[in-house]
């Protein structure tokens, strides 16, 4: 026997003892890790562990080949199926990406070979249960499903549903679109962050009932990056027919590049990482290409997203909302809301956002500029002084932070709904207003709403945001809808207020706070300004 083959089998002798190991350690500490833990997929059998709550969790399970050597920048691939029984004890490792400006370097390890899922179920039988597959946010550069404000124990216990969790490509690695100097075999580099996102909820589709979930009940939801992700696949052909609802927080179909904009950013990432053509991306290293990332990112205004989904013609044939209006979301009932101060978060990492004036307006938002010419009002000034005219005691700062929220988050937000059909599904809208009680000055704040979707107020950093004693009552509330949803496509349920559907005359809105309540077109005359814009333009190029 060759000495290659002998260090293979030590190596696997060694896996299999530490697993050994592991499981002895789980079952002194009560969490189990028998036969009875085992699903079997596809791909092959994977063994889970019993959660601190009851629920099974299966951790960092492939559903995609690792994305490296030669299918770096290339489509998702299928994962390659093992033998014996796989230990799903730990989370994979999360897309390399730099440290966020917000929650500074992840806790996980990093790697390119990312492509892994996390699944918690109350149990392995017949039930089929609802499934929910969660898209993380971290504006398609940061973030990972593993995070623990993501962990699906409590949200899936609550609901005896299904929850997963996925990871996809970030940056350079899922959205560099290299169409126009590699050729049509790279023709959809600049979304392959979604198609990995599709290769999971496949994943998901065709291996539900191992975990005791229903394929035919699958609602994709996300917030800010996972939401802005979600507009788009609700426009992609591929998606059709893999859920049926759909749940957006925080991100609508307004923030997708043209191909004039994606090869400006791909002409600037190649110039920063020193390399002029394909062979020289690919020969970069994982740690070369997230330095020329983070590079970029410092010299980039934060207030647009520098990577994400790209109109190519080819996965995303045309600006998601477009697409929706035309009837690519069909069938897929869609639950869609925003925090009324989003924009605020960011006062954190800028704070001079907070003392903008109001000529920002002109200025800041791009989209908001060359959109501002389809409506009866002349100027971006002339926007801002009608919201100025509702807030005669604000500072200008904080008229600019309520114009920048509605033009990026809510109102886009409102034209996704109004661009679908009631005939063809059902659409809900949301407001979430419950104001940060330890930074005022956050309000409402972007992703603030995540610590109650998931009832993990215990979470590693969100006391800092919500502090030690958030209200119970909404967690019951926003708990109750999203899993209300999910099982039957209609977010009203027992201890929720009626909650009527969206249409383009009432606007009804459902304000989820202490005290939650069903409004009609609340705030109405700020986003009834925005009358006539669209809000489907792509991004201007750099």
């Amino acid at each position: 026997m060759s000495i290659n083959r002998i260090s293979r089998h030590y190596r696997k002798a060694m896996a299999g003892l530490l697993a050994s190991a592991l499981c002895a350690v789980l079952a002194l500490a009560g969490a189990g890790c028998g036969t009875n833990l085992v699903a079997t997929t596809n791909l092959g059998k994977v063994q889970g562990q019993s959660s601190s709550n009851g629920v099974l969790v299966f951790k960092g399970i492939p559903f995609a080949a690792p994305p490296v050597g030669n299918l770096r920048f290339m489509p998702p691939q299928p994962a390659k199926p093992w033998s014996g029984t796989r230990h799903a004890l730990t989370f994979g490792k999360a897309e390399a990406q730099p440290p966020d400006a917000l929650t500074g370097t992840p806790q996980q390890a990093q790697s390119e070979n990312c492509l892994t899922l996390n699944v918690w179920t109350p149990g392995l039988d017949n039930t089929k249960r609802p499934v929910m597959v969660w898209i993380h946010g971290g504006g398609f550069t940061n973030g990972s499903g593993s995070d623990s404000i993501y962990d699906g124990a409590n949200l899936s216990k609550r609901g005896d549903t299904v929850i997963v969790t996925i990871n996809y490509r970030l940056g350079p690695f899922g959205f560099l679109y290299l169409g126009n100097i590699a050729g049509p075999q790279y023709a959809q580099s600049g979304n392959l962050g979604l198609l990995d996102q599709l290769a999971a909820i496949k994943w998901v589709r065709d291996n539900a009932r191992a975990f005791g979930g229903d394929p035919g009940r699958i609602t994709v939801f996300g917030e800010s990056a996972g939401s802005i992700s979600i507009s788009a696949l609700l426009g992609m052909p591929a998606a059709r027919g893999l859920f049926n609802r759909a749940i957006a927080e925080s991100g609508a179909a307004n923030l997708a590049h043209s191909t004039q904009s994606a090869e400006a950013i791909t002409a600037r990432f190649m110039q920063i990482a020193g390399v002029s053509d394909i062979a020289g991306l690919r020969s970069l290293t994982t740690s070369q290409m997230v330095s020329a990332e983070a590079e970029m990112k410092k010299q980039k205004m934060q207030a647009e997203l520098l990577f994400g989904p790209v109109v190519d013609g080819s996965a995303l044939p045309q600006a998601p909302l477009d697409a929706i209006a035309g009837g690519s979301a069909a069938g897929v009932d869609l639950l869609i809301g925003t925090n009324l101060n989003e924009i605020n978060l960011w006062t954190l990492t800028v704070p001079s956002v907070a003392r903008f004036p109001l000529s920002v307006v002109s200025t800041y938002m791009p989209v908001v500029q060359s959109a501002i010419s389809l409506t009866s009002l002349a100027t971006p000034e002339a926007v801002a002084a009608s919201y100025k005219s509702r807030r005669p005691a604000a500072t200008d700062g904080e008229v600019s932070l309520a114009v920048i929220t509605d033009s990026m988050f809510r109102v886009p937000a409102i034209r996704i709904a109004e661009a679908r059909s009631p005939k063809q599904s059902k659409t809900w809208m949301y407001l979430f207003t419950w104001p940060s009680p330890v930074l005022p000055r956050l309000g409402a704040c972007h992703a603030i709403e995540l610590p109650f979707v998931f009832g993990n107020l215990k979470a590693a950093r969100i006391s800092a945001l919500i502090g030690g004693n958030p209200p119970q009552s909404l967690v019951d509330t926003m708990q109750s809808a999203w899993l209300a949803f999910a099982r039957n496509g209609n977010p009203s349920a027992s201890g929720v207020p009626e909650w009527q559907a969206y249409d383009t005359g009432s606007k009804a809105t459902m304000i989820l706070n202490t005290t939650s309540k069903q409004q009609d077109n609340p705030y109405g005359a700020d986003t009834d300004v925005w009358n006539g814009v669209p809000f489907n333009s792509v991004k201007p190029s750099l």
